[in-house]
């Protein structure tokens, strides 16, 4: 039994032994096997991590080389395309930091030549609201920002009333009617008023803004026509007025002869009456005396005539 006993653990000795040479040879089979799918698994991770330079070791060139090999060919055309369309992004962007810088100088040369005009110019919407303004309109309206008109409805806020103060309602107001009837309208006789609630006479030319053959706003630009106003009333009363005396002059009453010669208007009196003594005025105390006596019988002959009656100098005595 003794010999028995000896064989028996010999043989159990032997089977251990076999057993983990096979389990080591198994685990060195199984590595050999594994490595290229695990070498291949851990660069597709670090690649689609964003590292595009990782590549997949070919250990040998059976069907698992050949994945690796299509994987690596695969990863250098995926790499190839993302470099150039980082080249093609990097390029497009300067192409756009170009254009922005041309167009930022564009607008500043165009806002130049809008704030360098005489004319006040403002847009608004379809809503009458201002959308933009140049310097000269703050400037001739009193007010310092865009900020303080640029959404603002403009007619209440510069055209709601007439110069006596009476309300102007919308639907007579020209700019909102160029707007509606899309064409554009040129007015002399109005007045806008400024920041501080005074007012100036002004004349305005107003043009809708089309877009897809529809309007979607209207642009209005206008001046200061305080001083043409003047200088209109003041040639029109030059024009009717006799310059010593301020009396009518014979113009305007030949004009103002027409106008009441009518059949509702009579009875009409004309009175007719000269200077004594103009001629002898003149050549003994001068030019200047003789002037001073037709002002003066200019003087009474308006104290003696109502307000409504008309006292024309129609000839020189």
């Amino acid at each position: 039994m003794a010999d028995i006993y000896a064989i028996m653990r010999l043989t159990t000795i032997i089977a251990i032994a076999a057993a983990f040479i096979s389990i080591i040879i198994y685990l060195i089979i199984t590595n050999n096997l594994l490595k290229p799918i695990n070498n291949l698994v851990e660069m597709t991770e670090k690649y689609s991590q964003g590292d595009l330079s990782q590549r997949a070791k070919v250990i040998r060139n059976d069907e698992l080389g050949r994945i690796s090999s299509a994987y690596n060919n695969m990863a250098e055309t995926i790499s190839s395309l993302v470099n150039n369309l980082e080249v093609k992004v990097e390029e497009r962007t300067l192409e756009w930091e170009k254009l922005n810088v041309e167009l930022t100088e564009y607008k500043e040369q165009l806002q130049l030549i809008f704030d360098s005009t005489a004319e006040g110019i403002y847009g608004i919407d379809i809503e009458g609201n201002c959308t933009f303004c140049n310097a000269s309109c703050l400037k001739l309206l009193g007010y310092d920002d865009q900020d303080e008109l640029v959404g603002k409805n403009m007619h209440w806020q510069i055209h709601h009333s007439h110069i006596d103060g009476s309300q102007f309602p919308l639907e007579k107001c020209h700019i909102l009617r160029s707007f509606n009837e899309g064409k554009g309208t040129h007015v002399d006789d109005e007045v806008f008023w400024k920041k501080d609630g005074t007012s100036i006479s002004i004349e305005y030319y107003s043009y809708p803004q089309f877009a897809d053959g529809k309007v979607v706003g209207t642009v209005v630009t206008f001046l200061d026509n305080t001083e043409k106003k003047n200088a209109e009333k003041r040639i029109k009363y030059l024009g009717e007025h006799d310059s010593l005396t301020g009396l009518f002059n014979r113009v305007y009453f030949d004009n103002a002869l027409k106008e009441i010669d009518a059949k509702e208007n009579l009875p009409i009196s004309i009175i007719f009456g000269d200077v004594n003594g103009l001629k002898m005025t003149n050549d003994i105390f001068g030019h200047a005396a003789g002037d001073s006596l037709i002002k003066k019988c200019a003087e009474i002959l308006k104290e003696a005539c109502r307000d409504s009656d008309i006292v024309a100098r129609v000839g020189g005595d």
